[in-house]
C-alpha cells in the first residue's frame, strides 16, 4: 500500500510546517474517497527528471469534501468572494498558485497519508489590494485551518479524475458550483 512504511518525520520540512503545530495523523485512506483542490495545474503533471526520463507527477496537497462544502457556504453566508475564502482557509500564498479550477480526484485503492489541518502562512510584500508604505506591504495573514490530506507518490494507479481543470472555476458564481456539485453526486 502506498505509504505504508512513511512516517511523518520522514516527509520533508517545509511539507510538515504546511500542518497546523507540526501535527498530522498517519491514516489510511479509503478507495472511493473523493479530494479536491483548486489550483492552475492539471490532475497529472508531465516533467523531465534529471536522468532526462518523462516522468508524471501528482499533488500530493488535497482537501476533503467536507472541507469543500464548508468553504461553498462559507463564502456564500459570508458574502467573500469563493477565491478570497479558499486562499484565506488553505492558506495559499499567491506566488503558490492561484487557485484558478477545482479538481477533483477519486483514490482506486486504499493509500496512506498524513491528514490535520492548514497551518497560518504571513505573506509579506503582496501589493496588488494593499495600501504601500514606506515601501513596503503590510504582511497579509492567511489563517489556513482548512483539512489537509497529504498523500506524496501518487500516479494514475492510484487515482482517476472525476473533475477535470477548468471544468469549474474559482470566479464562476457559488450557486453555479454547487448545482454541478450536486448534479453529479459530489455534496
Amino acid at each position: 500500500m502506498l505509504n505504508a512504511n512513511l512516517e511523518f518525520d520522514q516527509i520533508p520540512l517545509n511539507h510538515r510546517r504546511s500542518f497546523n503545530g507540526l501535527h498530522a495523523q498517519k491514516q489510511k485512506i479509503a478507495v472511493g474517497t473523493l479530494l479536491y483542490k483548486f489550483t492552475d495545474w492539471e490532475v497529472f503533471n508531465s516533467y523531465t527528471d534529471t536522468a532526462n526520463q518523462l516522468k508524471e507527477s501528482v499533488s500530493a496537497f488535497w482537501g476533503t469534501l467536507g472541507d469543500l462544502h464548508d468553504v461553498l457556504a462559507y463564502a456564500t453566508q459570508s458574502n467573500k468572494s469563493l477565491l478570497d475564502c479558499i486562499r484565506r482557509r488553505n492558506a495559499v500564498l499567491h506566488n503558490w498558485n492561484g487557485l484558478n479550477s477545482l479538481v477533483i480526484i477519486r483514490l482506486r485503492q486504499d493509500v496512506v497519508g498524513f491528514v490535520g489541518n492548514i497551518g497560518p502562512q504571513t505573506e509579506k510584500g503582496y501589493a496588488e489590494q494593499y495600501m504601500k508604505r514606506q515601501g513596503y506591504t503590510a504582511a497579509i495573514q492567511l489563517w489556513g485551518g482548512a483539512s489537509q490530506v497529504y498523500l506524496p507518490g501518487l500516479t494514475r494507479l492510484h487515482v482517476e479524475e472525476v473533475v477535470p481543470s477548468a471544468t469549474v472555476l474559482v470566479r464562476d458564481p457559488v450557486p453555479d458550483i454547487v448545482a454541478f456539485l450536486e448534479e453529479y453526486n459530489l455534496v
